[in-house]
C-alpha cells in the first residue's frame, strides 16, 4: 500500500473573495439523476500524476458529482476500477504501439549540475526509465473490480472523433477502453447510450487540441469542420438515448491555464543568454561556419535558439512557451539553446528541440482552434437547452487565486493545490472544484438545488 504525503495548504485568509458552499434544501426540480452517465477523456476518468489509478478513479469529477446527485435521487455510479493503486499510464510510439509507463516524481537535488546550492528542493515529473511492461500491462488489463455497465465512460486519450470509432476497444485500439469495452467492435458512445442515461455529462475535445500542444506543435489539431460535424452528433446520440434526458457539457480550457505550459516559462526567461561583445562575436562566427548565419548574437541579453518543426533554426521571441518537460539541466550545464562543448572535439551549435517549445505562431493556432471548438460547444448547448460548464472561463480566474474555506487555490504547479504532479490533470481537490462548477451549471440551467461538495475535505496533492 502506498504512503500518501498530503500537501497541507496554508489556512491563512487571503484578500481575494472567498467562495463558500451554499446551504439549502436539496432539490432535483423534476430532473431524473437515477442513471447518470459521463462521457469524456482522462479528465473524466480520474487520470492524475501521469497515470490512471484506483485512487484517482475514486476522485474522478463525475464520481464526485454522482455522490451529490444521491441527495436528489441519484443512483449507483459504477466505474471500471483498477485492481491496484499503482498508476498506469501510456505513451504512444511510432507504429501505433503503446508503451506502458509508471509515473514517478523526482525531487530535484538541492544543488544544480555545477554544485551550486539551489536553496529549495523542487519537484519534477517523469516516467520510470525501465518500467516492467508485463506487470503494467497486466494491471491495466485485469478485469475491473466492479461489473459493468459503467456509468463513467471517460477514456484517457479519447478525442471527439474516437467516441465514434468501432474497434477503439479492440487490441489495436486504446488500451484504456479495451479494458472495459463491451466488445472489441463497439464504440465509446455506443456503450454510453446503450445504458439509456437519464442525465448525461459530456466533456470532450480537450485532446483535440492538447495532444498536439503536448508534442510542442500545432500539426495534429482536429480540423474545425470535423469538430463541428461530430460534436452535435455526439450530443444528439446522448439526448436520443433515453426518455428526454437532460445533461451538462463543458468548454475546453485555454492551454495557458495549465501549468504544463507556463511553469518553466515563468522561471526561465526566453532571452536568458547574457553575452559580452567578445562572446557574441565568437558565437556569430561559430553559427556562420556551421551554416546558420541567420542566428545573430549581440552584447546583452539574447534569446535561446530552438529547432522549428520544418528543421530550421530560430531564436525565441517574447511570448513563446517552454513545456514542463524541458530538460533545464541540459540548458544550464550543456549549453542547450546556445552551444555544446561537452561531446564534440570543437564547440557545436545545440538548439533546443522543438518538442520542448510552443512558439507564438503555434500557440496562436492552438488557441484559435480552441476558440472555434468552444463556439461549437456553446452553440450546441444553447440550441439543445443543456447546462454549460464554461471551463475556459473558469480556470483563468484561478491564476491569481481563489479562496475556499480559508484555503487559497491557484493554477501554480505543485504549490497551487489544484493540479496533479503532471501539470496537466487536476488533483482530487481540483476535481472537487471542477465538480462544483458542473453542479453550479446544472443548478443554474435547470433550477435545481443540488448541494456542492466541501472542497477542503478533498486532498490537495498526493505524492505516489
Amino acid at each position: 500500500m502506498k504512503k500518501f504525503l498530503f500537501i497541507i495548504l496554508s489556512l491563512a485568509l487571503f484578500a481575494s473573495c472567498e467562495r463558500k458552499i451554499d446551504k439549502f434544501t436539496a432539490s432535483a426540480n423534476g430532473l431524473d439523476f437515477s442513471n447518470f452517465v459521463s462521457v469524456g477523456n482522462s479528465l473524466t476518468a480520474g487520470y492524475a500524476d501521469g497515470a490512471l489509478s484506483r485512487v484517482g478513479q475514486g476522485y474522478s469529477i463525475p464520481n464526485i458529482m454522482a455522490t451529490q446527485f444521491k441527495t436528489v435521487g441519484g443512483g449507483e455510479f459504477r466505474q471500471p476500477l483498477l485492481s491496484t493503486d499503482d498508476g498506469v499510464g501510456f505513451q504512444q510510439v511510432p507504429g501505433g504501439i503503446y508503451c506502458y509507463t509508471k509515473m514517478v516524481l523526482k525531487l530535484n537535488p538541492d544543488k544544480d549540475c555545477y554544485g551550486t546550492p539551489l536553496g529549495t528542493m523542487s519537484i519534477k515529473p517523469g516516467f520510470a526509465s525501465n518500467p516492467d511492461q508485463g506487470t503494467l500491462q497486466g494491471q491495466l488489463f485485469a478485469a475491473p473490480t466492479v461489473a459493468g455497465p459503467y456509468n463513467n465512460m471517460g477514456v484517457p486519450g479519447a478525442t471527439l472523433e474516437t467516441l465514434f470509432y468501432p474497434g477503439y476497444g479492440s487490441a489495436m485500439g486504446n488500451p484504456f477502453f479495451t479494458r472495459f469495452a463491451t466488445s472489441p467492435a463497439t464504440t465509446i458512445l455506443a456503450d454510453a447510450i446503450a445504458q439509456h442515461p437519464t442525465f448525461f455529462y459530456l466533456w470532450i475535445g480537450n485532446n483535440d487540441a492538447l495532444a498536439s500542444a503536448l508534442a510542442g506543435t500545432d500539426m495534429f489539431l482536429t480540423p474545425v469542420d470535423t469538430f463541428a460535424k461530430y460534436y452535435p452528433l455526439a450530443v444528439g446520440a446522448l439526448m436520443g438515448s433515453g426518455k428526454n434526458p437532460k445533461g451538462v457539457v463543458a468548454t475546453i480550457p485555454d492551454i495557458t491555464s495549465i501549468p504544463f505550459f507556463t511553469t518553466i516559462s515563468k522561471q526561465l526567461p526566453w532571452n536568458g543568454v547574457p553575452l559580452d561583445a567578445t562572446q557574441a562575436a565568437q558565437l556569430n562566427a561559430l553559427y556562420g561556419l556551421q551554416g546558420h548565419p541567420e542566428i545573430v548574437w549581440k552584447a546583452g541579453l539574447n534569446p535561446f535558439v530552438y529547432k522549428k518543426e520544418n528543421g530550421t533554426l530560430a531564436q525565441l521571441e517574447e511570448g513563446d512557451l517552454f513545456l514542463l518537460t524541458l530538460p533545464t539541466d541540459s540548458i544550464k550545464c550543456r549549453g542547450m539553446g546556445i552551444v555544446d562543448t561537452t561531446k564534440h572535439p570543437l564547440p557545436y551549435i545545440y538548439p533546443i528541440p522543438g518538442k520542448y517549445v510552443l512558439d507564438k505562431s503555434e500557440l496562436a493556432n492552438i488557441r484559435g482552434r480552441i476558440i472555434a471548438y468552444n463556439a461549437v460547444i456553446r452553440n450546441v448547448a444553447k440550441s439543445q437547452g443543456l447546462a454549460l460548464a464554461d471551463m475556459n472561463q473558469y480556470l483563468p480566474q484561478f491564476e491569481s487565486g481563489m479562496v475556499f474555506d480559508g484555503v487559497k487555490m491557484t493554477t501554480a504547479f505543485v504549490t497551487g493545490g489544484m493540479f496533479s504532479t503532471d501539470g496537466i490533470h487536476l488533483c482530487p481537490r481540483g476535481n472537487a472544484i471542477a465538480a462544483n462548477l458542473f453542479i453550479k451549471a446544472i443548478n443554474d440551467q435547470y433550477k435545481c438545488a443540488i448541494p456542492q461538495v466541501n472542497i477542503t475535505s478533498y486532498p490537495g496533492l498526493i505524492f505516489p
